[in-house]
């Protein structure tokens, strides 16, 4: 498939999507948490109001990545299910570019895949590629022969010399309709396999999870399903779990459950003061026989004689 991607800019040069030849088009939402392409819906509608395949993306500036990825899901909520998700990875306002790029990308495409059920891409150069191809999530790569400009390419140059779903061939792409210049790629996906990508997980661990009350997990931790201490600090946080809270409902049922226990040793002390359970080892035997702690029992006993 062919396909284009624009931002703000192929908007000031009122680019017309009802006219320029493509199979998809992949549009920029966001950059940071300070910029967002005032273009963006308007050229999205257009897309899919011709039946076209969409994606959205959002150009990293390399700042707190929950923050990023946020902005992002806030301005693209209407497309989400609709268009295929990418994170942009470049050197240009971005200081962690060639420093922290597969932790910092890694991060922000789990995020964002945890909070939507969308998996998304990674749009890098070439010349990066390997520092983010361990990452698990598919790659948009861009590699250009020259500045020569052209028209979509059946086989851009170097084809088949790595593995990608998406090759960006040229910055300087002209095409009927439009006047400028564009960006042009080739996606080695099939229309079907770019909507599975822009649709919404039915069934994943994060969509599960999230389901789950604070007072299920709490009793989960106690019954030893999370771990102990930051093991259990690390688990729950990278589930998308509050700890916080979940471990002050754990210290709640804990709380509660003592007071309940202290009641019933209480009882069963008074019990003992009146003569129920016998004298001796015989209080013992029944005492165990019954499920509780007859030391326990006692001590109580001995406190309120």
């Amino acid at each position: 498939m062919n396909g284009i991607d624009i931002s703000a800019w192929q908007g000031d040069k009122n680019i017309d999507l009802a006219k320029v030849p493509y199979d998809f088009c992949i549009v920029k939402a966001t950059e940071g948490t300070d910029y967002k392409n005032r273009y963006f819906a308007a050229h999205c509608d257009k897309v899919l109001s011709r039946k076209k395949l969409l994606g959205a993306y959002h150009y990293a500036n390399g700042g707190d990545v929950q923050k990023e990825a946020d902005y992002f899901l806030a301005y693209i909520k209407k497309y989400l299910g609709k268009a295929i998700l990418v994170l942009d990875w470049e050197a240009k306002n971005n200081p962690l570019f060639g420093v922290k790029d597969l932790e910092w990308c890694l991060k922000w495409c789990s995020y964002v895949y945890q909070k939507t059920g969308i998996k998304p891409l990674i749009y890098i150069q070439k010349s990066a590629m390997d520092a983010v191809k361990k990452s698990g999530y598919g790659l948009w790569i861009a590699q250009y022969p020259d500045d020569v400009e052209t028209g979509y390419q059946e086989h851009p140059w170097n084809e088949g010399k790595y593995n990608c779903l998406i090759r960006q061939y040229t910055s300087v792409g002209k095409l009927a309709g439009y006047a400028g210049s564009l960006d042009l790629n080739k996606a080695y996906i099939s229309a079907a396999s770019w909507n599975k990508l822009a649709d919404k997980a039915k069934k994943t661990s994060a969509s599960t999870t999230v389901k789950k009350s604070v007072n299920t997990l709490a009793k989960e931790v106690l019954a030893g399903k999370w771990g102990n201490g930051a093991d259990r600090k690390s688990r729950l946080t990278k589930a998308g779990y509050d700890y916080a809270k979940i471990q002050a409902a754990v210290n709640k049922l804990v709380k509660a459950s003592q007071m309940s226990e202290d009641k019933i040793i209480n009882a069963v002390a008074h019990e003992v003061i009146i003569g129920k359970w016998g004298n001796g080892q015989e209080r013992i035997d029944r005492l165990k026989a019954a499920g509780y702690d007859p030391d326990k029992i006692q001590k109580r006993v001995n406190e309120l004689m």
